[in-house]
């Protein structure tokens, strides 16, 4: 006789409608499309509603076991999914020239990079990153989540809408006409992977990050 699968309760902290949800498919519905969705799986009702009350942060620490000193355990915030993607841009303020590309979170190895492009901004940047990521992982059926460590163009994305200051011009012409498909393809679409928050506080910097800081 085949074991039966332990009945599994699903948490969604930051979605459509936050709640608990006794099946994925329910739950699924709540994060698909929602940038910076949180939501996690656990094997009791019980747990689940404690977790979504205690909150995202609280719920998904973990507290190393210290026999001697427990005072001095710290905090850790479970590691990013995997497989994923993280993007980043570099831009020089300066002089405005900006660059972003894609990794595998995993192996960091470099899935797309594009640029650079004249009189832009890192924001552009980071939202066309990920527009870029999410519409390869549309034509390609796929659904891994996307990380980015920009709220700024998490902002956007919510909005499905841009509020750069940059001006356009006759130099940034080509960044602009990136970022007005950008803004049509994410109003004309609803992506199936999750857009999340690199949370640098705790897993360090983003693996697409270009190191110029």
């Amino acid at each position: 006789m085949s074991k039966q699968k332990s009945p599994k309760w699903y948490v969604v902290w930051s979605g459509h409608n936050p709640g608990v949800y006794s099946a994925w498919k329910d739950a699924e519905a709540q994060v698909r499309g929602v940038p910076g969705a949180r939501f996690r799986s656990y094997t009791s009702k019980e747990e689940a509603t404690r977790a979504y009350e205690i909150g995202y942060v609280a719920a998904t620490a973990e507290v190393p076991i210290v026999e001697k000193k427990p005072r001095t355990a710290l905090l850790t915030v479970p590691g990013p999914l995997l497989p994923s993607i993280s993007v980043d841009a570099a831009c020089d303020m300066t002089t405005g020239v900006m660059e972003y590309r894609g990794v595998d979170t995993e192996t960091r190895a470099e899935i797309f990079r594009k640029g650079p492009f004249l009189g832009a901004s890192n924001n552009i940047g980071e939202f066309l990153a990920i527009i870029h990521a999410l519409s390869m992982l549309h034509r390609a059926g796929d659904e891994l989540p996307v990380y980015t460590d920009s709220r700024t163009a998490l902002s956007w994305l919510r909005h499905r809408h841009t509020k750069t200051t940059v001006q356009r011009t006759a130099e940034n012409a080509e960044v602009f006409d990136l970022l007005d498909r950008a803004e049509r393809w994410i109003q004309s679409h609803t992506p199936r992977s999750p857009v999340l928050k690199w949370e640098t506080e705790y897993w360090g910097e983003n693996p697409a990050d270009f190191g110029r800081k």
